[in-house]
């Protein structure tokens, strides 16, 4: 399909690929102007969202902090009227843990409390009941909502405990059903502990006020949200306490949202709920460290800024009308002389090497122009030197043919060997002979840059063959190779210079013993061969200097390497990272008077055929 495609663009003249050039980047801009204008605005009402939430959460904490000091206030003037009250039985009586003296004064208690509650009642029409808890027989409740439930005790209740805790701070507790009524429908709570309604310093009771959901609900409508933005309040344990009405139909938030909104105190991020996208903004309150969200929809979030982006592709459309005229005008413009020129490289292409093009401009073209014309010139006198040149060509190719004749001659007259060798039954002179011609036929067919592991495992097994022979009682060789890389592919011809040095600067100089093992495995998902001699081996400063030949073949250093080892080394090294790149190639270790290990390594590849 690419092929097909890059065939088509370069079927079509300069001309249109430079007008279509012209116009795709037009395009582009117009495209890419367009596509960061929308995003610029949809950040824009992103963080209106986002600020929007900021806003709601101002406003809750400024409800919350107003209701907790009209109840500061309330319990203020309940001291007010202890003070002030010059009756015999007054609010201290009434408050105080001390019994009462008579049914008068629990009635003139009675009633000065009930004055207090419709007092406190009538200063918000959000307030749903008042209850007062000192004794068990001072118990005090005034219900606009719901029914008192007989004979409450409070003391052993969640919400008694933690105000007594706070000890003289108003404890604020989530949306409930009410503690101490009868009342299917949820209240937001304010409790504190009284003191000072008595001599000594202890606790005289608790202060309890409810009020209905309409309070949340009216500090909600000041933050002046969109009517499709949703509004949650989650406790701290992230229950959700409270949903507005365009919040979406969810029981609990997802437990991924919770963990990822107790990171930061507030924040904004991208949520899915119910197949719909939405905005979702959070902060925690300061008062009561509940956290605020809003769930703003990227349907009504898009809405503005698809109509922007309608306008930015309409001023697109009109630029991009522009841009094609344009474009074509100045390609007109740009292209007639290389057209002039183009019929002019016709003409010398069916041999006419007589045309001169006059120039048009003075400009690159009409440069391009003068050097066509000397180029025609040129052509005019190379014409007979090229003669000269194929017959150059011609004698070179001979000699590179009687260069191919000399192997193949060594070849056949190694066969002829090998065949007297046997009539005259001299084993050993067929086995060197037949080896040294499969070396050889292996070593000419250059035709192929990889083969499989198993030729050039037969190839330096000939080889070590021969050495066997030669080295007569103190050298062997082991072979130690995996069967499932002899399929794999390998640069040809890296083992046998690897052999030779380890025999010609290992084993040599050793009297008896000498061994060579090869081995061949699949290692940490790389083809891994290595070459193991027991020889003299080399010191550490020894090794310095061959891997420094090696891998850096240009430093001065490298000249002090033993040239015969570290040159074959090196070239196999070169051809390695030529063929595959790094970190393939060839690694080094010794020890002195006793090994030395070259390790290749190489990427795991399937041979695509045996060479034969």
């Amino acid at each position: 399909m690419s092929g097909g495609w890059r065939r088509a663009v370069s079927q079509i003249s300069l001309f249109y690929k430079f007008f279509y050039g012209i116009i795709a980047i037009a395009m582009a801009i117009l495209l890419f102007s367009s596509a960061t204008s929308y995003l610029y605005t949809r950040n824009i009402f992103e963080q209106q969202a986002a600020d929007a939430a900021s806003r709601l959460v101002d406003n809750i904490n400024t409800g919350f902090e107003d209701n907790l000091d009209q109840v500061d206030r309330i319990i203020m003037s309940m001291y007010a009227d202890a003070e002030s009250n010059n009756s015999k039985t007054s609010m201290r009586e009434a408050l105080s843990p001390e019994p009462y003296g008579s049914l008068t004064e629990q009635y003139s208690a009675n009633q000065s409390l009930q004055a207090f509650f419709e007092r406190m009642i009538n200063l918000r029409s959000d307030f749903n009941s008042v209850y007062i808890y000192v004794t068990p027989v001072k118990q005090y409740s005034y219900v606009i909502y719901g029914m008192t439930k007989a004979q409450y005790d409070p003391t052993g209740e969640e919400w008694y405990r933690k105000s007594v805790e706070a000890d003289g701070r108003t404890v604020i507790s989530a949306p409930h059903k009410p503690f101490q009524l009868i009342y299917d429908k949820d209240v937001i709570s304010f409790s504190r502990v009284l003191k000072g309604f008595s001599d000594n310093d202890r606790d005289n009771g608790v202060i309890l006020i409810d009020l209905s959901m309409e309070s949340l609900e009216n500090i909600v409508k000041k933050a002046k949200l969109s009517e499709t933005t949703g509004v949650l309040l989650l406790n701290e344990e992230g229950r959700m306490m409270f949903a507005g009405k365009a919040s979406p139909h969810i029981d609990e938030l997802q437990p991924s949202l919770l963990r990822q909104m107790s990171r930061a105190p507030n924040g904004s991020f991208d949520v899915e709920i119910a197949g719909n996208r939405y905005l979702l903004s959070y902060s925690t309150l300061e008062v009561t460290g509940w956290k605020s969200v809003t769930l703003t929809p990227y349907s009504e979030l898009n809405k503005s800024g698809k109509s922007m982006l309608a306008v930015y592709l309409l001023l697109a459309v009109a630029a991009l009308a522009l841009a094609v005229l344009m474009a074509y005008l100045l390609s007109k413009k740009i292209f007639l002389p290389i057209q002039h020129l183009k019929k002019g490289i016709v003409q010398v292409k069916q041999g006419n090497f007589n045309v001169m093009l006059e120039p048009t401009t003075q400009d690159e073209l009409g440069q391009l122009v003068f050097s066509f014309n000397g180029m025609v010139d040129t052509i005019k006198r190379l014409i007979a030197e090229n003669y000269e040149e194929q017959f150059a060509r011609k004698n070179a190719e001979f000699k590179y043919l009687q260069s191919q004749i000399n192997p193949h001659f060594i070849y056949n007259t190694l066969q002829i060997v090998s065949g007297m060798a046997a009539v005259h039954k001299v084993p050993e002179i067929g086995t060197v002979t037949k080896s040294l011609a499969k070396m050889l036929r292996y070593g000419i067919n250059m035709q192929q840059s990889t083969v499989p592991v198993r030729d050039e495992i037969e190839n330096v097994v000939c080889y070590m063959g021969i050495q066997k022979l030669r080295f007569r009682g103190y050298f062997d060789y082991d072979l130690d190779i995996d069967e499932q890389i002899y399929s794999y592919s390998v640069v040809k011809l890296i083992l046998q210079p690897i052999v030779e040095n380890s025999i010609t600067h290992g084993l040599e100089e050793k009297e008896n013993g000498g061994r060579v093992r090869l081995s061949g495995r699949v290692d940490n998902g790389e083809l891994r061969l290595e070459v193991y001699d027991n020889g003299i081996g080399m010191t550490p400063e020894e090794i310095e200097r061959v891997l420094t030949s090696v891998y850096d073949p240009d430093r001065e250093v490298a000249r002090l390497s033993r040239s015969g080892h570290s040159i074959g080394l090196r070239n196999i090294h070169a051809r390695i990272r030529l063929m595959y790149g790094a970190p393939y190639g060839l690694e080094l270790d010794s020890r002195k008077n006793e090994w030395t290990r070259v390790i290749i390594r190489l990427p795991i590849r399937e041979s695509e055929g045996t060479q034969r």
